[in-house]
């Protein structure tokens, strides 16, 4: 069902700052904010997605969507204009400006390290299936990410994600009848992958 047009969704609190997203009258795709409190805050914008799309026959938010670096001041965006694979953004929010890294060819699940500048993330092989996680350092050229993990068994998907205590980040390799978990503390960017839990 569509959502209703000025529609907003249900504010959620994370790390200090109330995130929704809401519909402007006559526009298709969302505005992402977040405000510090849900009272008097001022409404601070950090995507409308609408400005991304002028222009594109097709456009799509990773159904991750945003990720904030944990000081709050940068974000990492999902997104996909081509109705196959996305690419990242990183934009910096106290200037408002995007950076220059941009990285192609993802499923669009950034998640950030500890040191607000390291983000790991998964690509697809040519089937669609996630299969490795790449480190990307802000500033550095995207074709030098260094592969962290590879599943090779095609039975496996992955996944990466960070812990909610934000103390760990996590890789889980799923298939029908079997999963592993890997862990690297997210203090410890430059760190290997630890097994926790074998397939």
């Amino acid at each position: 069902e569509r959502i209703q047009q000025e529609e907003m969704s249900v504010p959620y609190k994370d790390n200090g700052y109330y995130y929704y997203t809401r519909y402007e009258e006559g526009k298709e795709y969302p505005v992402y904010s977040r405000k510090k409190n849900l009272e008097d805050a001022e409404e601070e914008i950090l995507l409308n997605a609408n400005e991304m799309a002028a222009g594109c026959s097709y456009f799509h938010v990773s159904n991750f969507g945003l990720s904030i670096s944990p000081n709050n001041k940068l974000m990492a965006f999902g997104y996909d204009t081509t109705g196959s694979y996305g690419s990242l953004k990183f934009k910096d929010l106290a200037t408002g400006k995007w950076l220059k890294d941009e990285i192609p060819n993802t499923t669009g699940d950034p998640v950030w390290a500890n040191d607000n500048k390291t983000v790991f993330y998964s690509i697809p092989d040519t089937l669609g299936r996630s299969f490795k996680v790449k480190k990307h350092s802000l500033g550095e050229n995207p074709e030098n990410d260094k592969i962290v993990f590879h599943e090779k068994d095609a039975g496996f998907d992955i996944y990466v994600y960070k812990s909610k205590s934000k103390k760990y980040i996590i890789i889980r390799s799923l298939s029908t009848l079997s999963l592993e978990y890997l862990v690297l503390n997210a203090d410890n960017p430059s760190g290997d992958f630890k097994i926790i839990q074998p397939r």
